[in-house]
């Protein structure tokens, strides 16, 4: 099954092409503000003394349970995809919002490719890969109990493996249009660089994305069998042409998928 990576021009042509990387980004960043807004979260016997012992106190109480939160919410690594029930390559809003208002690109890949190159490069990293959920109704964050028998990373990794199924892969139903699926690196604090490899399948280019620029990404995915797309816009939906190049001159053909 085929996921879309939507991104900037300079993205892909000054990062994820000349890297051959894709890059992970933290929970924290996300543009949902139930996710980036921080988090006052508390535990059943949870130890604040313990995990914050020059700072707490009991005027300090409510501040280190958003400075907990904050702990387990750098646990997640994530790196956004669309396409987890449409085409995903045709989705308005996604070209509008992350590809540089139809300026950008939109990234084909391979995700059962895709999983499999994660977990080579990364194999000590617990790695999800799920579609989101748009709920309807609010989600309660639930109580989780602290055991004293385990470390402090063995507690906080629990928690984070716990919590990212309700919290990572659940969204409210305002965003349900961006048909999510994420890719989750799991207690996993640092920015992941991920190589894409044979997964990358093909290239989108938006409605206003500068000609002048064809040449470098032409050039970037020399001797590879990535495809290279052109976006159309007619009768109120996207249509894509596949483009190839014959000496110096570019041709068109339609793409029927």
């Amino acid at each position: 099954m085929a996921i879309y990576h939507y991104t900037k021009l300079t993205t892909l042509i000054e990062y994820i092409l000349p890297t051959k990387t894709l890059k992970s980004n933290s929970f924290s960043n996300m543009n949902d503000p139930r996710e980036s807004t921080p988090w006052s979260m508390g535990s059943i016997n949870l130890p604040l003394e313990k995990l914050f012992p020059e700072y707490y106190s009991d005027k300090t109480h409510i501040d280190c349970q958003y400075k907990f939160g904050q702990m387990i919410k750098e646990r997640f690594q994530i790196i956004c995809f669309s396409g987890a029930h449409q085409k995903g390559w045709n989705n308005e809003m996604m070209w509008s919002h992350y590809a540089d208002n139809q300026k950008g690109v939109c990234l084909e890949f391979d995700e059962n490719v895709l999983m499999v190159e994660a977990k080579e490069k990364f194999p000590d990293v617990d790695i999800l890969l799920k579609e989101v959920n748009y709920a309807t109704k609010k989600k309660e964050k639930p109580w989780i109990h602290w055991n004293n028998m385990f470390s402090i990373e063995e507690n906080i990794n629990n928690y984070s493996s716990i919590l990212c199924h309700d919290f990572v892969f659940h969204k409210s139903h305002f965003w349900d249009k961006e048909d999510e699926t994420r890719l989750l690196f799991l207690n996993y604090t640092e920015n992941l660089f991920l190589p894409y490899g044979q997964s990358l399948k093909a290239i989108h280019i938006g409605l206003g994305f500068p000609r002048d620029y064809l040449p470098a990404i032409e050039k970037l995915i020399e001797g590879t069998s990535i495809k290279l797309y052109k976006l159309i816009y007619e009768r109120d939906k996207y249509i894509r042409w596949h483009l190839t190049r014959k000496g110096r001159s570019w041709f068109t053909s339609i793409d029927e998928n």
